[in-house]
């Protein structure tokens, strides 16, 4: 039995700032790190599609209302994550750091209760 837990990586993108292809193959460099780097530790892995195709399901009172986007204004959306197993938070940060490579990308580190199929 191992002695890691689970982490999200959730990877947050501004609205504001500009991705040029040298940035994003700079970015993606730290991404294929990671993979290679923790492959035996990762549960999975998405880079999510734009928000404009995004829909969001509320409850509100006893019906559910469905929106179109994200259910919050905001400047920055959620536009992928990983999900893998860390020694500890430090781990997890250490992770994060090869995959946070410019500005307009904030990565959200958090632990997961985490439990397989039943």
């Amino acid at each position: 039995m191992s002695d890691k837990a689970a982490y999200a990586l959730l990877i947050y993108r501004s609205s504001e700032g500009e991705i040029t292809e040298a940035r994003a193959t700079q970015a993606l460099e730290g991404h294929r790190a990671l993979q290679r780097g923790a492959a035996a530790d990762l549960h999975a892995v998405a880079r999510l599609d734009g928000v404009e195709g995004a829909k969001t399901v509320v409850l509100r009172g006893s019906a559910h209302e469905i929106t179109d986007g994200p259910y919050i204004e905001t400047k920055e959306w959620l536009v992928g994550f990983y999900l893998l197993d860390c020694a500890n938070m430090n781990e997890a940060l250490a992770h994060a750091r090869t995959i946070c490579s410019d500005d307009v990308h904030v990565i959200e580190v958090r632990p997961v209760s985490w439990r397989g199929p039943e």
